[in-house]
């Protein structure tokens, strides 16, 4: 079969939706977007049928001609970080302001005349800042932009001049509670209470954010910490290590979704090149029938560029670190931070807000367990570039048998059989004695299809069983029969 052929008779709108599930921006040109979800199915990352049965969403299919020029967005770019600077300079006379009320530091001034003179300065110098109307700037910044859009709004349907404005992000300070709703926002740390829901952060208004899973539990400890890393305009990168299964790419995911920010995810194995990521200079054939060499975007080019976006390196283990060297530039704290292509010259900067995650079963510095073959040690000035790693554990016995309940719909006896099961496989896992210790997925899927009325040893075998190596199956069955009462399970089921 033909895949390309079969692909360009999908409609543009329906290959810009496969494209914007896949972490690409919309494609313009139907004949480019062909090509790139070509790749996509040729590369494994989908399959033919899913590209074939894909519906357009309803922004995708308003926006798939619409292109935002680049002038408006830098100015757009610019009027943002021109708020954020002000909003830094406040920060610091308040840090100034309150380094000389200090007790220790007005004990000092013995003089009640030097003291009045420096309060006077000091207010001086806060009225400067203070003095900014920060209504005005936003009058004046949407003055701007609407002068900008004039020329654009006269030659645009108004359907589409909607569709642009909805696609431009625009982010508000929020308090964390309001945020991240019905979630744990508090944790404990040598006998304290620390508490962030009252913290503030900034809230986007991406309308290509990932979707929403209500029922993700986040651990209170890494999502605080993530939390700051975040708030900044050049924010910190963060590490994420844990076994497989234990949330890290849903971590992401859901913070990503929360605080509308769009997410960018590179699935990494050893067979991935530079050019994969990054881009190339590829052979293009124009209207006329002329071909000429043009540099193509990869996806981490694409997402650098997108204010505010959510870069996830996933499974970055895999990945050869020669073929990693060349994002040492873009993760660097910095604020020239970028990409130059290196064939072209091209410098692509950094937008404001971008922050890189990796999601990773080490930290850095390879697989120690054994569990985990190919999972290569990685240079130390690459993972130097990560401010922080978090280390990601499985659930709570309670917050497991609770989530697997609530996503499957199993009663909570069995639900707690099968976590047991799967608790004390992963200790064995610990002790050497299984290569791998069951995931979250793998239980629910095992919940799953007894939920259906597939028979629990049958559901066994091809949840579990199936998915190990051959020499775990004797360890697996004898937890499974010291740990599983069938005929129990098979009454709570039928409850």
């Amino acid at each position: 079969m033909n895949i390309k052929l079969e692909i360009s008779k999908l409609p543009h709108a329906v290959l810009n939706t496969i494209l914007i599930a896949n972490g690409h921006a919309v494609e313009p040109k139907k004949s480019n977007a062909i090509t790139l979800v070509d790749g996509l199915v040729t590369g494994g990352y989908i399959t033919l049928h899913d590209a074939l049965n894909t519906k357009a969403n309803a922004v995708t299919n308003a926006s798939s001609e619409v292109r935002i020029p680049d002038d408006i967005k830098q100015s757009i770019v610019n009027a943002q970080a021109e708020i954020v600077k002000a909003t830094d300079s406040v920060e610091r006379v308040r840090d100034v302001a309150n380094r000389l009320l200090d007790e220790s530091l007005k004990a000092e001034v013995n003089n009640a005349r030097k003291f009045e003179d420096l309060s006077n300065r000091l207010n001086n110098e806060l009225k400067v800042v203070q003095g900014v109307d920060y209504s005005k700037v936003s009058v004046e910044i949407r003055a701007q932009v609407t002068k900008l859009f004039e020329s654009f709004r006269q030659s645009t349907p108004v359907e589409e001049l909607t569709t642009v404005a909805n696609a431009l992000p625009v982010f508000e300070r929020k308090q964390i509670k309001d945020v991240f709703v019905n979630v744990v926002l508090e944790y404990e740390h040598e006998g304290n209470t620390i508490a962030f829901g009252d913290n503030f952060i900034d809230v986007w208004n991406d309308p290509l954010a990932p979707a929403r899973v209500d029922d993700y539990i986040f651990d209170a400890k890494n999502l605080h910490q993530t939390l700051c890393a975040l708030d900044d305009s050049l924010p910190d990168n963060v590490w994420l290590a844990g076994e497989r299964g234990t949330g890290k790419t849903e971590f992401v995911t859901q913070v990503a979704s929360r605080l509308g920010r769009r997410l960018f995810k590179v699935s990494f194995d050893e067979a991935i090149e530079r050019a994969d990521f990054i881009g190339a200079d590829k052979i293009r054939t124009d209207d006329k029938g002329v071909a000429q060499c043009v540099f193509v975007e990869g996806i981490i080019s694409k997402a650098i560029q997108q204010c505010g976006a959510i870069v996830l390196l996933d499974e970055l283990g895999f990945a050869r670190a020669q073929s990693l060297a060349s994002l040492h530039p873009v993760l660097e704290k910095s604020v020239h931070r970028a990409i130059t292509i290196s064939d072209t010259g091209l410098r692509i900067p950094v937008a404001s807000h971008v922050v890189f995650f990796c999601a990773d079963n080490s930290n850095g510095h390879g697989d120690e367990s054994g569990n985990f073959q190919g999972v290569r040690q990685q240079n130390s000035a690459f993972i130097d570039r990560f401010s922080y790693t978090l280390q990601f554990n499985y659930l709570p016995h309670k917050e497991e048998v609770a989530l697997l309940c609530s996503r499957t719909g199993i009663p909570h006896d069995a639900s707690n059989l099968l976590v047991k099961f799967a608790n004390t496989a992963r200790e064995k896992a610990r002790a050497g004695l299984l290569t791998q210790p069951p995931s979250l997925r793998q239980l629910l899927a095992w919940a799953r299809s007894i939920k259906k009325g597939i028979p629990v040893a049958i559901a066994f075998d091809s949840a579990i069983i199936n998915k190990f190596p051959s020499d775990c199956e004797a360890e697996l069955r004898g937890i499974f029969s010291a740990v599983i009462d069938t005929h129990k399970l098979q009454s709570y089921l039928s409850k």
